[in-house]
């Protein structure tokens, strides 16, 4: 019995040992400091004024005439930016003639709403109607992206062009009388992007009853973060290819990618409307200015259903996008094996209507 005692008290003692050793052990201790978090800057310039006071004066335009309203926008912020234009506080002036005037005594110095005789005359034979100016100028707008000190475009779009005879009020007012802003594209960061807009005044529109009528109206740039709520998005228009890559005007072929502009791996998901059901492949087509090269990665592929397809899910790109075109093609169109265009059926293509930017945080 005393063996027993005192085997038990030697194994008590090595217990004891044990326990008191997971207190020591090897360790190393290491401090990051002075880490910093700061919220990154959205600012735009245009013409170089940062708050923009420019003003334009398109003169004395008479039917067939066109004035131009060009501009710069600099991105002058620490992000990517999206950039819209709205056109607000439309107003025409002109028209609403009396009846009883006789407008070939109109004396210019009286308190007439005529600005001259055929324009009175016109005025009474239409019932004195208003005159909406801005709907019978013809409008045109078209865009060019440049990385910083760059003397070639990396993107350019028609958005709308004089050939579609959108006017302004088509372009910039709905159904409610209400603003409507036109998306004109992305600026990569210390990018610029020159703005062309043409004021055509109708030859077929343009009567006497607007002689002497005039328009003022306010324009908006707006330059908003890719990364908002549920990720940035892109629309993606069938466009009519090269030269000019104009968007074709139709309600029922586009598409849009919403994706996450930093991660590990580009996060998207994309739902489209295509003129054909088939096998369709969504591709970052690379760089800016090329066509889809050994650069170009395929983020997705899938079939349509009743002309709609969708896809989402996780790519590893293993590339930084700084300003990337993203297209969605028949998959019998694209070579996964090199990479490369075989063929181009823009009447199923989509295309980008604006660049996009993508930190991958794994290189």
């Amino acid at each position: 019995m005393k063996k027993i005692l005192v085997s038990l008290s030697i194994i008590a003692a090595v217990a004891a040992i044990v326990v008191g050793a997971t207190t020591a052990y090897f360790s190393d201790t290491e401090t990051s400091v002075g880490n910093t978090l700061s919220a990154g800057t959205i600012d735009i310039a245009i013409n170089d004024e940062n708050p923009w006071e420019q003003h334009f004066d398109l003169g004395d335009l008479k039917p067939s005439e066109t004035g131009y309203i060009n501009f710069k926008i600099n991105n002058v912020g620490q992000n990517p930016v999206n950039i819209s234009k709205t056109l607000k506080n439309i107003v025409g002036n002109g028209g609403g003639e009396n009846e009883k005037y006789d407008c070939k005594q109109i004396d210019l110095n009286w308190n007439y709403f005529a600005s001259s005789e055929p324009e009175c005359v016109a005025e009474q034979g239409l019932g004195h109607r208003e005159d909406d100016i801005q709907e019978v100028i013809v409008y045109d707008l078209s865009v060019e992206v440049y990385e910083e000190g760059g003397n070639e475009p990396i993107w350019w779009q028609t958005i709308y062009s004089d050939g579609e005879g959108k006017s302004i009020a088509d372009v910039y007012v709905n159904g409610q009388g209400e603003p409507i802003s036109v998306n004109l594209g992305m600026i990569p960061v210390d990018g610029y992007m020159l703005v062309t807009q043409s004021y055509h005044l109708s030859g077929d529109l343009t009567g006497n009853e607007y002689q002497g009528d005039g328009l003022t109206f306010d324009i908006e740039i707006r330059g908003d973060q890719l990364n908002q709520s549920g990720g940035a998005s892109v629309t993606l228009e069938n466009k009519s290819g090269a030269p000019d890559w104009n968007i074709i005007e139709d309600d029922s072929i586009n598409g849009v990618l919403t994706y996450q502009t930093k991660g590990p791996e580009f996060d998207y998901s994309f739902t489209g409307h295509v003129a054909s059901n088939g096998d369709y492949t969504l591709i970052y087509v690379g760089p800016s200015g090329n066509y889809p090269c050994s650069d170009s990665k395929v983020i997705g592929s899938g079939s349509s259903s009743g002309g709609v397809i969708t896809l989402s899910g996780s790519t590893d790109l293993n590339v930084d996008i700084t300003d990337g075109k993203i297209w969605l093609v028949p998959s019998s169109t694209y070579d996964t094996s090199t990479n490369t265009m075989i063929g181009w059926d823009h009447a199923n293509n989509l295309y980008e209507t604006a660049l996009i930017s993508y930190d991958d945080t794994d290189l």
